[in-house]
């Protein structure tokens, strides 16, 4: 493949509020939007011969851009890049297939494991990625095969090399690009399957503020403490600064009200971080993945 084979598929200066589900974030300087496996591995070796930082993104729901954008090669693994099929229990997609959309697949198909997944936002590559879970289920332990691009090579890992604990992946060390998962799930009674998905569903909507743009929860989770009560028991509930705002639904969740910049986000981030190791003694840490030039 040669530079001409990314034509179609890359685009240069390009917005990343236009990307990210916070709505914030300067341009990055070459977005690429791969289909297969070969762009990816192309777009690599050209971020190598030209010596530009490679960034890698999903859908961006749990993604805070700076300002300034990012420099080098974004790719992004999205609606171009999804594809998936279901082998007996096994269910095998593409990165840029939504997590969501993939828990839909399996339980079309009568497979357990994957209700937990319905509501959370963002593409199965990021979830892998991140390990993501929610309501004590997560993508780990369902991982039975992932195939990884580097810009030497495509392999592949089985479940006993994807290593994984709470929101961490060793995918986040080891300079590889997830391109497909096969998760093992157990089959099921469909209507049960829908039941429950139906209930994690109406929870999200009833306690999220899904009608503003956000990143999802904003901070990890600390051992033994809930981050939106700690941030109500400050008061901080509502507490906004420029265009960014904690959810007066759910405290743990920044919104973007309208207007707001990265850097009000942040802003908003650094007085909560503040506030809260002052009363509680802790140091949350940012579960939104902030990228970008500072």
């Amino acid at each position: 493949m040669q530079l001409g084979d990314l034509k179609n598929h890359i685009y240069p200066n390009f917005p990343m509020k236009y990307a990210t589900a916070l709505g914030v974030g300067g341009p990055a300087d070459y977005l690429l939007r791969p289909s297969k496996k070969e762009h990816i591995q192309l777009g690599l070796q050209l971020a190598h011969i030209y010596n530009l930082p490679v960034t890698l993104i999903g859908y961006g729901t749990n993604l805070l851009v700076t300002d300034k954008g990012i420099r080098g090669l974004v790719i992004q693994l999205a609606d171009t890049f999804a594809q998936a099929s279901i082998t007996n229990n096994t269910l095998t997609a593409s990165a840029g297939c939504l997590f969501g959309s993939v828990s839909k697949l399996a339980a079309h198909h009568c497979l357990s494991g994957l209700e937990f997944a319905v509501g959370i936002p963002g593409s199965l590559g990021g979830a892998v990625f991140m390990n993501a879970g929610a309501y004590d289920g997560e993508v780990g332990p369902l991982v039975k095969q992932v195939t990884w691009v580097t810009a030497d090579q495509i392999g592949v890992w089985q479940n006993s090399d994807y290593q994984y604990s709470y929101r961490y992946s060793n995918v986040q060390d080891q300079g590889v690009v997830v391109a497909d998962t096969t998760l093992e799930l157990v089959p099921g009674i469909k209507t049960e399957i829908l039941a429950k998905m139906e209930d994690f569903q109406e929870k999200r909507r009833t306690r999220q503020p899904l009608e503003y743009p956000s990143a999802g929860s904003t901070f990890k989770r600390p051992p033994d403490h809930y981050v939106g009560p700690m941030i109500e028991a400050l008061s901080l509930k509502g507490y906004q600064i420029g265009g960014a705002k904690i959810s007066t639904k759910h405290a743990g969740f920044i919104i973007n009200c309208g207007g707001a910049t990265a850097a009000d986000i942040l802003s908003l981030i650094k007085h909560v971080q503040v506030n809260v190791k002052a009363k509680f003694g802790l140091d949350l840490e940012p579960e939104v993945r902030i990228i970008g030039e500072q």
